[in-house]
């Protein structure tokens, strides 16, 4: 959840239907309480794992003093137009039609502020007809309007992609 503090909340991972189950939903564990800040990043009161309110930069939905919905890093939130995209949350839907790596982002735009783009790790450039968002149920804001390939990502020691340095590669 957050690489701050250890977990303070679960949830099903398995024989769950997604039509009925939001897989982003999650349960607080015992004595752990959650508020937001004013960017709507959760914030974790757990004495029993923390001295200190440990601010993180998740961005969440709190539904009551037990259940809260994560949506995504703030640090990865895409201002489009004046609409909040949250690029895990299309990530999530893209993942049923793209095997390989990829990751969604936003470029600067002059109509819209940022631009939704999606960039893919591949030698083998697909035509963007090819991806068939309808399978996906992407709603309209949330369609990248380019498509980039690249043949590698950069990426940390561990292998995470390094978002904002492999988006430099392209402009």
């Amino acid at each position: 959840m957050t690489e701050t503090i250890t977990h303070i909340a679960v949830k099903q991972l398995n024989n769950f239907r997604e039509d009925i189950i939001n897989t982003n939903h999650y349960t607080l564990l015992p004595n752990i309480k959650i508020s937001k800040d004013k960017r709507e990043c959760l914030v974790i009161n757990a004495p029993k794992l923390s001295e200190n309110i440990i601010i993180t930069n998740d961005i969440v939905n709190i539904f009551s003093d037990s259940s809260f919905e994560w949506l995504g890093r703030f640090d990865n939130v895409v201002n489009s137009g004046g609409v909040k995209l949250f690029p895990e949350q299309i990530e999530f839907k893209l993942s049923k039609i793209i095997k390989q790596r990829f990751f969604i982002a936003g470029m600067p735009d002059e109509k819209l502020g940022y631009k939704l783009v999606l960039v893919i790790e591949s030698s083998v450039r697909l035509k963007e007809g090819k991806l068939d968002y309808e399978k996906c149920k992407l709603e309209k804001y949330e369609k990248p309007r380019k498509v980039y390939f690249l043949n590698n990502f950069i990426e940390t020691t561990t292998g995470k992609i390094k978002r904002n340095e492999t988006l430099k590669l392209l402009q």
